[in-house]
């Protein structure tokens, strides 16, 4: 993966030290498709990031390379700042997200969650058979009936929600101590997020059978 930019400005030659625009001319400077997304807002490739210093190095890229400000440079000028800053917002989207930095933090070290599968994670296997079964029951079942498992099913949400939220704290609270690219750290992290994906998934389901499974019925939630 690309990691750097050029450091001399393409349109005045001076010295650039990989900014996303050049301090001396102020001209959006090119930016590898494969960039390093901490690279691209001028953070240390970290695990851990502070919000407050995300926030304000996002802010400041944004204003360097915001499009309004080259609306009457040249067509590369234009081009570039178009660029630049798409790759400044999709840096700032996946770095402020703990999973999707998580998620990203795997693809630097060579490791995609997406080529570990689909299996269900072993921690969560008897929860989503249980869960599965529930729904089923809500799919089928039709007026009162339908009425009181959708009350069960609500409850089984609301818990899934908050694992859901617990699991994200909890990777978070790790990733000061998992800044390395360890092969153990990466396993437990790749671990950790292949339940959290799962869990959204299930979440997901679990929404989605509700507004099937009551649809027609008068009860409100």
């Amino acid at each position: 993966m690309e990691t750097g930019r050029q450091s001399v400005c393409w349109k005045c030659d001076a010295a650039t030290s990989g900014a996303l625009a050049c301090p001396g001319c102020g001209t959006p400077q090119p930016v590898p498709a494969g960039a390093d997304l901490f690279a691209v807002l001028g953070l240390a490739r970290r695990l851990e990031v502070d919000p407050g210093g995300l926030e304000a190095r996002y802010h400041a890229a944004a204003r360097a390379v915001h499009p309004d400000r080259y609306q009457t440079a040249g067509e590369r000028e234009r081009e570039l700042s178009l660029l630049a800053s798409a790759a400044v917002n999709r840096a700032y989207r996946t770095l402020r997200d703990p999973v999707a930095r998580g998620r990203y933090w795997l693809v630097l070290h060579g490791m995609a969650l997406a080529d570990r599968g689909t299996a269900v994670p072993a921690a969560l296997v008897a929860e989503v058979f249980a869960t599965q079964e529930k729904l089923a029951e809500l799919r089928a079942a039709t007026g009162a009936a339908a009425g009181a498992l959708g009350s069960d099913v609500r409850g089984l949400r609301d818990a899934l929600a908050a694992q859901l939220d617990g699991l994200r704290a909890a990777l978070v609270e790790q990733y000061a101590c998992w800044n390395g690219g360890a092969p153990g750290v990466l396993e437990e992290l790749a671990r950790r997020l292949s339940e959290i994906a799962y869990l959204r998934t299930l979440l997901g389901d679990v929404e989605d059978a509700l507004g099937e499974g009551l649809r027609g019925t008068d009860h409100r939630h």
